[in-house]
């Protein structure tokens, strides 16, 4: 990427000589008197032409460096942690869609972006065009536009020339981002794959004879929680599905070609995700990762792989043991009511049971109070930058699949112009250097302070309403958590 980067600024640095000394050139030519006159202006005037899309090209290269690294950090900033599994599969060199699960609009394939090595495009709702400026922009950059129903109030969907730009990038070696669910929401479960996505492969390689070398790269995507600020994300790349594989099946049959490459896609993908069967085992499930992650944290990948087993055993249990499921999950319900009902956290319920608990949460009391004076002012200086992008979520009124988008896009103008007031107005005042350059580092460390700070204190608080519930109540809650690591053992 660092070398991608300075071989586009060299060129651009190239281009802008080249372009003076041949503007300079033109105009001399021009105004030779000479019975070609006409004819040299007009091919001087093409060669102008040429030069000016040369220089756009680069200069969109440019942009697109520009952005993806700027995407780069603040998804790093937003997210506490992203590992990447399977990150060699990234690497690209033919023709390649990719493609993922679809749970945050925006930042989705922004993610996917930032793990290949290639420079890509985008399949985007129409919805997104009409936003001025952002739609003449990804006009003009990046963007493929595609209909959908909700974008033409139930008027005939018209695709074709998005489909025929897709397989055309695609036959010159592209590559192109799609989501195959065409929508987003945040539930961990994948809707239906549209067949767009295999349509326009299947049609690409069929132009070229199925000689392209075309590619589908499955890549999933695995939120935490997405709309929250210092969460976690796991990407896993999955193995490249060949499109040549279903020239047989394209040559009887295309609309069988893209229903079976269709099928193969989604199937990758739930391979790669968190897939469950709808809200309510998404819900039940989070709550027993909660109580495995207390009693036995692990890595992104292997907490990954634990789930899925453990919603492939849970449901094998409903099926041969549904009675016994039909307790347990009861169990589990009434358990994580209590918690919410009185406020607590599973793991601080857990931590109160030690020995020295008391000793811990004085401590851990003694350490808010002094905490209190950085919070403050971590808060306060954080407070315009940090809480706008939250203002403008509910003032929009936005589906929560966007609020990630948001939060991130708007945070990034947000911190920029304020941290930028903010440190000139101390700058012009302070008389030494060295107390802006610590103003500096303070806005940063203390903001991240107070975030922190704010779930310490949560825990904290947390810890002294369970200390001060009646002992027999809170043995009969460990009891009820007991029965569920136990059932937790069987499943896992």
């Amino acid at each position: 990427m660092h070398e991608s980067f300075l071989n586009c600024h060299s060129s651009i640095c190239f281009l802008f000589v080249h372009s003076w000394l041949s503007y300079s050139k033109v105009r001399s030519i021009t105004f030779l008197r000479s019975p070609r006159r006409a004819e040299i202006s007009l091919h001087s005037t093409g060669f102008v032409k040429e030069q000016k899309l040369k220089n756009l090209k680069i200069l969109k290269y440019f942009i697109y460096a520009f952005l993806w690294s700027l995407s780069l950090i603040a998804s790093h900033i937003f997210y506490a942690k992203i590992v990447v599994g399977n990150r060699k599969n990234g690497r690209r060199k033919n023709a390649t869609i990719a493609i993922s699960n679809h749970p945050n609009t925006l930042l989705d394939p922004l993610v996917c972006a930032h793990r290949i090595n290639r420079f890509i495009y985008y399949l985007m709702n129409a919805s997104l065009f009409k936003i001025r400026p952002l739609g003449w922009f990804l006009k003009n950059t990046y963007g493929i536009k595609v209909e959908r129903k909700a974008d033409v109030n139930g008027k005939k969907v018209h695709n074709e020339d998005a489909f025929k730009q897709g397989e055309e990038f695609l036959g010159k070696g592209g590559c192109l981002y799609i989501a195959p669910e065409g929508t987003s929401d945040i539930p961990r479960r994948l809707r239906k794959f549209k067949t767009g996505t295999a349509r326009i492969a299947l049609s690409a390689e069929n132009r070229k004879g199925f000689k392209i070398g075309l590619e589908i790269l499955p890549i999933g995507l695995n939120y935490s929680k997405q709309t929250d600020f210092r969460t976690t994300l796991l990407v896993n790349i999955g193995e490249p599905i060949r499109v040549a594989d279903y020239e047989a099946t394209f040559r009887k049959d295309n609309f069988q070609a893209a229903l079976d490459l269709t099928a193969e896609m989604k199937r990758r993908i739930s391979h790669l995700t968190i897939d469950t069967l709808d809200d309510n085992e998404d819900a039940f499930i989070r709550k027993l990762e909660v109580i495995l992650e207390t009693d036995n944290p692990l890595a992104l990948p292997a907490s990954f792989d634990r789930t899925k087993k453990l919603i492939e055993n849970w449901r094998i249990f409903q099926k041969e043991n549904s009675a016994e499921a039909t307790v347990f999950e009861k169990k589990v319900n009434e358990y994580f009511s209590f918690l919410e009902k009185n406020k607590m956290q599973d793991h601080v319920i857990v931590d109160t049971q030690q020995s020295d608990s008391k000793i811990t949460w004085w401590m851990r009391s003694l350490f808010m109070v002094l905490g209190f004076p950085i919070f403050v002012y971590g808060w306060v200086n954080n407070f315009l930058a940090n809480y706008i992008p939250y203002f403008l979520n509910k003032k929009l009124d936005l589906h929560p699949a966007y609020y990630s988008a948001v939060k991130v896009g708007s945070g990034i103008f947000t911190y920029l112009i304020f941290y930028g007031l903010q440190i000139g107005l101390v700058s012009r005042f302070a008389n030494e250097s060295w107390i802006t350059w610590g103003y500096i580092v303070s806005l940063v460390v203390t903001g991240l302070f107070a975030w922190w700070y704010k779930d310490f204190a949560k825990n904290t608080m947390s810890g002294w309403r369970i200390l001060g519930f009646p002992k027999t109540e809170i043995k009969e809650v460990l009891e009820v958590r007991k029965y569920i690591v136990k059932k937790l053992c069987i499943l896992g």
